[in-house]
């Protein structure tokens, strides 16, 4: 199966070209409100724009939550190259990215992850995921919660935390995984099992997940 995939949802654009068992990924950090050069970005992998879209067995990319702009120009983006190429087009969450990467750092079979990602100064996205042997399952549904809540959850015990949102403080927690910040590498992984169950990924149902409305204020 080959995939294309994107991760363009923030401080940082990633691209991933998974060819069955291969995964060549190339990631670049930039200011959240730069957008990156398509052309190079899939230039990077050495990618033909010409031809390898003709060969792909689908396209994915993270669908947010996150930056409003970042998600909607990539979404149409891609929405427009899966309509002309009748590729399927499969959304995946932010969050769920970051706990499957989780995943790759934490030895137990059966564990509980914590994600949250940065939405403002008071507040993050968030959602609880269960591993269990490879497989990564969330356990809610993805919120908008307040750092204050985020900081009583580091007291659980057992759990790993992973993402951009929480507070100072996680840094000296014992189970903070620090390296595992998401990417197009997990979005095409995650992707390529939604496409062996046969389900239909239609590009006008990919739509960006926001939390926050458009009209959201920053405080």
């Amino acid at each position: 199966m080959k995939i294309l995939s994107f991760d363009v949802s923030g401080n940082y654009s990633s691209i991933s070209f998974l060819n069955n068992e291969e995964v060549n990924t190339f990631t670049q950090t930039h200011d959240r409100k730069e957008r990156p050069d398509w052309d190079k970005l899939i230039e990077s992998i050495g990618f033909d724009s010409n031809k390898g879209f003709d060969e792909l067995n689908g396209i994915a990319f993270a669908c947010g939550p996150g930056s409003y702009t970042a998600l909607r120009i990539t979404a149409s983006f891609l929405k427009a190259i899966a309509e002309v190429k009748k590729l399927p087009l499969v959304p995946i969450s932010n969050l769920e990215s970051i706990a499957k990467e989780s995943s790759n750092w934490i030895n137990e079979n059966e564990a509980k992850i914590f994600v949250a990602i940065e939405a403002d100064a008071n507040e993050s996205y968030f959602c609880s995921y269960e591993k269990n042997n490879d497989e990564v399952c969330a356990i809610e549904e993805e919120s908008v919660i307040t750092m204050d809540l985020l900081l009583k959850m580091l007291d659980e015990e057992g759990c790993y935390f992973a993402g951009t949102g929480w507070p100072n403080s996680i840094e000296k927690h014992p189970n903070f995984l620090s390296q595992a910040i998401g990417g197009a590498e997990s979005v095409a992984i995650i992707a390529k099992k939604k496409l062996e169950t046969n389900k239909d990924f239609p590009p006008e149902d990919a739509n960006p997940v926001y939390l926050k409305t458009p009209e959201y204020k920053k405080s």
